[in-house]
């Protein structure tokens, strides 16, 4: 698989603080995926930036793993 990307870890990281508070009873509550998409949006550049450091060191730490690894969509 591919390294994962700042939002993938954004959304890992927001999923594992906010599981429990969804409850959808309502079917037009929005889910934790749908949250933590619109978190991600409402992020400055500034609160975005250490997700793309750590998604960097991701995508070393794979090259380094995978050294022969070509993404093929």
């Amino acid at each position: 698989p591919r390294p994962p990307n700042a939002f993938i870890l954004f959304r890992r990281d927001y999923v594992e603080k906010h599981k429990g508070e969804n409850t959808v009873s309502d079917p037009k509550e929005k889910t934790l995926s749908k949250r933590a998409g619109e978190a991600w949006k409402a992020l400055s550049a500034d609160g975005k930036k250490p997700w793309f450091e750590k998604a960097k060191l991701e995508a070393m730490s794979h090259a380094a793993a995978n050294p022969n690894y070509v993404y093929r969509p």
